[in-house]
């Protein structure tokens, strides 16, 4: 069975970027799981924007977009299991959180803050990404665990929002982003030095994997924030001394800022348990731009009916070499031709494709790339989120997309 796309519309009839021909779904829902277009002030219709200079306006109108299109999708709120708020400035966060609170409150979803270069367009100072899961039995709850109040906490003091630290959802396992922070929110460690905020990050993981009768093994995606190219060094060996038999598909980004400014490293977990069933993990190979650190990562794993593909940029899959230095339009159709490879290794296609994220270092290399990515998906429309960031794995990349497919 297909997957249900809602509210399909093309950017050549929006208002974010009328020039281009490229298709989306404000919503996807696929067998159980719902993905949901970034969420802006702009409106449903694509042809208005509320909040100009105004954060919390942009956030309000996020929300109610966000409550509208899960009801659409025969889901609700309550279903949400994580949330990534992304902002333009670390500022807007005391302003933006309050309304997500406000909607947000008694859900206590998994959450991850993320302080981006720039969104779609300049004026844009807010996006939220969602994930939900509809229970398999109607009127049941997903387990959340480890809650606790960011009022009682080290990064928000002054905000009531109520936060899980790991969800299970059905087979689908969403965890909190975990940084150098403890897991009761009041202590931070390693001020500093990432290597030990990483280790702090990656026994908590631990940690709330057990709280759901997960281990390590069933972990299928890490996304690592940081928020200096360097550390990478100082961090994925740390990562690895953890993951290195579990094979993760993986996915780097260097970003402007994370909850608080001694924060320089975050890591998101997607994680599945599928009945004893073990995942399948394809194509292992060393972290790029990182060949001295023994840590192997599959391009692909697949999870009952779940597909995460690796962070794809303008590397060959042959032979891990960049093609199209400099020339982010050639990098982006490296990319996804790699897409569409990875999702026939495993018998899937681009018609699987749920969400995308794509991560661009300036505004101008957005209009580069969307053609093509355009052209590669074309009649898919997937839910979609961009981002401006400050760098990938390496100086030298222009252009990543990560892909979250689901088996039809």
């Amino acid at each position: 069975m297909s997957h249900l796309r809602i509210r399909k519309s093309n950017t050549k009839d929006g208002y974010l970027m009328p020039g281009l021909s490229y298709g989306a779904s404000q919503v996807v829902v696929a067998h159980d799981q719902v993905f949901v277009l970034g969420q802006t002030g702009l409106t449903l219709d694509n042809k208005g924007f509320v909040g100009e200079g105004n954060p919390s306006k942009q956030a309000e109108t996020a929300m109610q977009n966000v409550k509208m299109l899960l009801e659409e999708s025969g889901a609700s709120i309550n279903d949400i299991c994580k949330i990534i708020p992304y902002t333009t400035k670390h500022s807007y966060r005391d302003e933006v959180y309050p309304v997500i609170a406000k909607y947000l409150e008694g859900v206590n979803p998994v959450s991850t803050g993320i302080v981006v270069k720039s969104l779609a367009k300049p004026y844009l100072d807010f996006e939220i990404d969602v994930w939900a899961v509809i229970p398999e039995k109607l009127g049941s709850n997903h387990t959340r665990l480890s809650l606790a109040n960011a009022n009682n906490g080290y990064l928000m003091p002054d905000l009531k929002f109520q936060n899980s630290r790991v969800i299970k959802a059905n087979d689908q396992i969403f965890l909190q982003g975990q940084t150098g922070l403890s897991l009761n929110g009041r202590e931070f460690i390693g001020v500093g030095n990432p290597a030990l905020q990483t280790e702090k990050a990656m026994n908590n993981i631990v940690e709330l994997l057990d709280e759901v009768d997960s281990t390590l093994e069933d972990i299928c995606k890490i996304t690592v924030y940081i928020t200096d190219i360097s550390y990478r060094s100082q961090v994925y060996p740390v990562i690895a001394k953890y993951l290195r038999d579990i094979a993760p598909v993986s996915t780097g980004v260097v970003v402007k800022g994370l909850a608080r400014e001694e924060l320089d490293v975050e890591i998101d977990v997607f994680a599945c348990s599928t009945s004893g069933e073990k995942h399948q993990r394809y194509f292992k190979s060393k972290p790029n731009y990182l060949p001295e650190v023994d840590f192997p990562l599959s391009k692909v794993v697949k999870a009952g009916k779940s597909i995460f593909l690796q962070g794809q940029t303008g590397l060959s899959l042959e032979t891990g070499r960049l093609i199209g230095k400099g020339d982010p339009k050639l990098q982006s159709e490296v990319a996804m031709q790699n897409v569409k490879s990875l999702l026939e290794s495993v018998d899937s296609n681009i018609n699987d494709i749920c969400k995308v994220i794509t991560y661009v270092k300036d505004q101008d290399t957005r209009d580069i790339v969307y053609p093509v990515i355009a052209k590669h998906l074309d009649g898919v429309y997937p839910a979609s989120t961009g981002l401006v960031v400050e760098s990938l794995a390496s100086e030298e990349l222009d252009f990543e997309i990560d892909v979250f497919a689901v088996e039809s």
